[in-house]
């Protein structure tokens, strides 16, 4: 890997864009593809590109690369996941490139920029300087989309979910690209997006993906998938003490468990936030009420997932709790502030550092943390069980 302040592949080259940065995106991938539809001239929320490629999901993952289980809740795969089906649906074409080389990778990303669109890029967050929350922070299927680079001062011009577009070394850039960490290896993946000819009319895809979205849920094709999947987490849960034999990954896992759930890139409570927002859409398009009112089971289904991550990190562990508050307004900061957070962000960054050791000595009663978890998980089991019900019955209409 090169040193950060070596570009590769550097001509001497400015290629910016005239690109118009949208705040408020809600998860780094379905920001990005709006963000791009939209300098292309195609307004479509960034909820609607989340609903109409079935992109709610759960899922339980317990993998060896990983050194504490994974609970995420996007129906997705291997990158571009969601994106790629979003594009179809609306009757467009894509692809993902990836290069070994730097520089093979750098001149790709320039072509694309050449052609006035913007570079849809993986990058590992732990490359970047106003994501990485440590050294071990690696994690590299967040996207953003590069809308400019220069050669001469070494930048480029990034536009992520949060309120201001953002500037970063070039070179930096170009090794969150190119990270290889596992499980989710960035390795210089680009996706490319033509929209030409006329849009598929949502009317017509929204009933379908909503009834691909409840078979998903209602019958996937593990156990620790979909709504099973809820309660298999429940019943894993219990054996975290065993599967995680010291305090510090009980702390890790509790923490990252919060952030996939409430901070880290879903819209909030799991995607349950985006998907109560594409239905309540989607009703206003069809004119139809069963959708509508599945929305508002949502918006509650949303609350109690929200709820279950604060009882992950509780207020009546005080270290835990002011880990809740940091990781809270870390995410709020950068939303709301953008590069100008960057200071205040970073300081609590090492304040959570101190937190986390310290947080050790509060999970060894972890059974007192669990038990209200466990009747949580139980209801929103059976809350969204009902209400994908609903929905796959009413899709069976069309």
């Amino acid at each position: 890997m090169k040193a950060d302040n070596e570009l590769t592949g550097g001509t001497n080259e400015r290629i910016v864009l005239d690109f118009k940065h949208l705040p408020g995106g809600r998860n780094c991938m379905t920001s990005s593809l709006w963000k791009m539809l939209n300098h292309l001239g195609i307004k479509i929320s960034e909820e609607m590109l989340m609903g109409i490629a079935s992109g709610l999901g759960f899922i339980y993952w317990n993998m060896k690369q990983l050194p504490v289980p994974f609970v995420g809740g996007m129906n997705g795969g291997r990158f571009p996941t969601i994106l790629g089906i979003a594009v179809d649906r609306l009757g467009g074409q894509w692809s993902v490139i990836k290069s070994s080389s730097l520089k093979r990778a750098h001149e790709q990303m320039k072509g694309v920029l050449s052609e006035n669109i913007p570079a849809l890029v993986c990058v590992d967050i732990g490359f970047l300087d106003y994501l990485s929350m440590g050294e071990d922070d690696h994690f590299g299927m967040h996207t953003v989309l590069v809308s400019g680079v220069d050669e001469i001062k070494n930048e480029a011009y990034i536009s992520d979910r949060f309120s201001t577009p953002i500037t970063i070394s070039l070179s930096s850039l170009q090794q969150a690209r190119a990270s290889k960490y596992h499980p989710f290896p960035a390795e210089n993946k680009l996706m490319t997006v033509q929209m030409s000819g006329k849009l598929t009319p949502l009317e017509d895809i929204i009933p379908m993906a909503i009834r691909e979205n409840a078979q998903f849920m209602l019958n996937p094709p593990i156990s620790n998938m979909g709504i099973k999947g809820i309660l298999r987490w429940r019943k894993e849960l219990q054996k975290y003490p065993k599967l995680m034999p010291n305090a510090k990954l009980l702390v890790q896992a509790l923490c990252e468990h919060y952030v996939y759930i409430e901070t880290g890139g879903s819209g909030g409570a799991l995607f349950r936030r985006m998907y109560s927002d594409f239905l309540a859409e989607s009703s206003t398009i069809l004119r139809d009420k069963l959708v509508k009112n599945a929305s508002l089971e949502y918006a509650r289904i949303s609350e109690a997932w929200s709820d279950l991550a604060k009882m992950l990190l509780p207020e009546d562990r005080p270290t835990l709790y002011e880990i809740r508050e940091i990781l809270w307004s870390y995410n709020k900061e950068l939303e709301e502030r953008g590069v100008d957070a960057f200071q205040d962000v970073r300081e609590k960054a090492m304040r959570l550092m101190e937190l986390y050791r310290l947080a050790e000595k509060e999970v060894t009663d972890f059974v007192g943390i669990l038990d209200p978890v466990l009747l949580q998980l139980e209801l929103l089991h059976d809350m969204e069980l009902e209400t994908m019900q609903k929905l796959a019955k009413w899709s069976e209409g069309f």
